[in-house]
């Protein structure tokens, strides 16, 4: 699909399809940021911080026509933008209950008060998760061509979201219920 362009039997509906794949995929990540980080503030890509919106809206046009050229870029940029969707609504509700302002002083404070070495620790969990998971993912299936193995990775990573969910939403109602126990 990467000579879409220069192929002339390749569809043109192709083309739309990427497309569509791509934008979903941009769409999620900028309306999730925009839900938790309005002003921006909260936004850890240092560049989007500087160019503000306009700027980031502008920056989706390259990456539309880089997913228009060719399925796997579209599919590519779209599970990319999923996880970072993913990363930015994961524990919004905090954001948005303390709001933004109040949540970047708190978390501006917390910083300051905390050692390197608890941050580093703390931060490295995206390596475990994803790029850990990813690795060893493209070893078993493109080096011993293992699918058993590929598998088993991929269960795991689907439980650990299924469970971790549930859990985490288990937890959080039941403090919420706590919480609403105490105040009557």
């Amino acid at each position: 699909m990467i000579y879409q362009l220069i192929i002339r039997e390749v569809q043109w509906i192709q083309y739309l399809i990427n497309i569509g794949i791509t934008i979903v995929g941009r769409l999620l990540d900028l309306l999730s940021t925009r839900y938790v980080s309005k002003e921006l503030k909260l936004e850890t890509n240092r560049l989007a911080q500087r160019i503000g919106w306009k700027g980031m809206i502008l920056m989706q046009i390259p990456l539309v026509i880089f997913g228009a050229l060719d399925f796997y870029f579209s599919l590519f940029i779209f599970w990319w933008s999923i996880f970072l969707f993913a990363n930015n609504i994961e524990g919004s509700w905090y954001v948005k209950e303390a709001g933004e302002e109040t949540y970047y002083k708190e978390l501006e404070s917390r910083v300051k008060k905390s050692t390197m070495k608890k941050i580093l620790f703390s931060e490295i969990s995206h390596l475990l998760k994803y790029t850990l998971a990813g690795t060893f993912i493209i070893i078993f299936l493109f080096v011993y061509n293992d699918f058993l193995a590929v598998f088993l990775i991929s269960l795991a990573l689907i439980l650990h979201g299924v469970f971790g969910t549930i859990s985490s939403i288990l937890y959080l109602s039941k403090l919420k219920k706590s919480a609403n126990q105490e105040a009557n």
